[in-house]
């Protein structure tokens, strides 16, 4: 290979390697120039505040796609820790055991599934599936099917209050990034998590509880989910019964476009954070610029489908 080849080759495998990122950049660039109000203070932290439980739902799914998984239930379990937090205080909890009852039930409902993906060999396509209709179903009945209004002062401060200017839902997903980038790139389980999902018999025969891990892995994405759930009954004061009910396409969606691997052992916290950044600032785009909702999904499953496309490329160039 000669010199201007090499630069040729350097020059594409920067592209692919950056792409979401100068992908991000020049949309940005795009919006500041086409949409009114993009570049405001206000529209900043609207889109961080929207971004908010996307990110908390995309770690949900880096967790388990890390391990050659998938949860398809991590909207349903959204919608269901709200409801579970809102009906508690109805019934006089105070909020703080309100909360902490809602999102330990968030991570059993997580462990539960990986428990039943694990130990007793169902897909996890199959399993979340079935607990994407479980939980959405137990939502509907813990609230009656209405939106169960909240009071409690103190809870509804997450979804309004702001820590030296920043909404608090905001710290809350920055604090769960640092704190799963830290576990992922600093601990042994973090590292084994990487390796099961690399090559699972060869993490077994190696001594690394691959079940175990598994199935706990599933918990923090019932946990993350639940957070993300508690953002959303905090934001509107209101468990909506049908809060969350359709997330789990944006999360995975966000996931994917941040360079995790669908089928394990790829995959790091700050792409999925650019993944949920991008896709947040897109759906802001179209709102600025008055497009449909009707094409949210459209332009979801377009960005899926070439960010899947990057990714092969950048599989196949490393060949």
């Amino acid at each position: 290979m000669n010199a201007p080849e090499l630069k040729a080759h350097a020059l594409r495998q920067f592209l692919m390697d950056q792409g979401v990122l100068l992908a991000f950049i020049a949309l940005l660039i795009f919006l500041a120039f086409v949409a009114p109000h993009f570049v405001s203070t206000n529209n900043f932290f609207s889109i961080l505040t929207d971004a908010a439980p996307l990110v908390l739902l995309a770690l949900s799914e880096l967790m388990v796609m890390l391990v050659a998984g998938i949860d398809l239930s991590v909207g349903a379990v959204a919608g269901l820790t709200g409801a579970l937090a809102a009906t508690m205080m109805l019934l006089g909890f105070p909020w703080p055991l309100a909360l902490f009852l809602a999102l330990l039930a968030a991570t059993s409902a997580g462990l539960l599934q990986g428990v039943v993906i694990n130990y007793l060999h169902i897909t996890d396509f199959i399993a979340t599936l079935a607990g994407l209709s479980i939980f959405s179903s137990l939502t509907l009945i813990v609230t009656n099917g209405e939106p169960l209004n909240i009071n409690d002062n103190g809870f509804n401060a997450i979804g309004e209050s702001h820590i030296l200017g920043i909404p608090d839902q905001v710290w809350i997903a920055g604090l769960m990034v640092i704190v799963v980038a830290l576990f992922l790139g600093l601990s042994a389980s973090g590292a084994y998590l990487y390796a099961i999902g690399g090559n699972r018999v060869a993490a077994y025969r190696a001594g690394i509880r691959v079940r175990r891990l598994r199935s706990l892995a599933y918990a923090f994405s019932g946990f993350s989910a639940g957070l993300a759930g508690v953002i959303f009954a905090a934001q509107l004061a209101t468990a909506d019964p049908n809060a969350g009910r359709g997330d789990e396409l944006p999360a995975i969606a966000a996931a994917v476009i941040g360079g995790v691997y669908l089928f394990g052992g790829r995959g790091t916290v700050w792409g999925v954070l650019l993944g949920a950044l991008l896709l947040s600032t897109i759906l802001d785009g179209l709102v600025l610029l008055n497009i449909s909702p009707f094409y949210t999904e459209l332009v979801e499953g377009v960005v899926i489908l070439l960010a899947v496309m990057l990714g092969y490329l950048k599989k196949r160039s490393k060949v």
